[in-house]
């Protein structure tokens, strides 16, 4: 007798202003997880709209409105569900990461981005 299992691959949004990072991380986690891109935080407001994702991956140097300021409004909006953040950085000022963190982000992790620290951080946040 054959076991079926429904398996539904987790919903990570990675939001990002830089193509190759995003190209980056959806290679690292293909297989594994459904990434779903947004190059600006507007993009990232229409995805958080209509889909229901277990982790958001946000770059906190972002054009216009910094991922720190991103993070703080969805914070206040009605629909989000306290989906788990991590950042991705390549801030080197460490009270700007502390803010994140304080903010109640998950974690980070710095640019340039390793897969298996990537994979590794992600797995401690929502598991497999």
């Amino acid at each position: 007798m054959q076991e079926t299992m429904d398996y539904c691959m987790k919903k990570i949004l990675v939001i990002d202003d830089q193509p190759e990072i995003v190209n980056l991380i959806s290679n690292f986690l293909e297989n594994r997880y459904e990434v779903y891109p947004a190059k600006t935080t507007a993009i990232a407001v229409s995805r958080l709209n209509t889909i229901k994702f277990d982790l958001i991956l946000l770059d906190i140097l972002m054009p216009g409105i910094s991922g720190i300021e991103f993070f703080e409004y969805i914070q206040t909006q009605n629909w989000y569900d306290k989906v788990p953040v991590i950042f991705v950085t390549s801030e080197s000022e460490f009270k700007i990461v502390l803010k994140a963190v304080k903010l109640g982000a998950a974690g980070y992790i710095k640019k340039p981005i390793e897969k298996k620290a990537l994979l590794e951080k992600i797995k401690s946040v929502i598991g497999e």
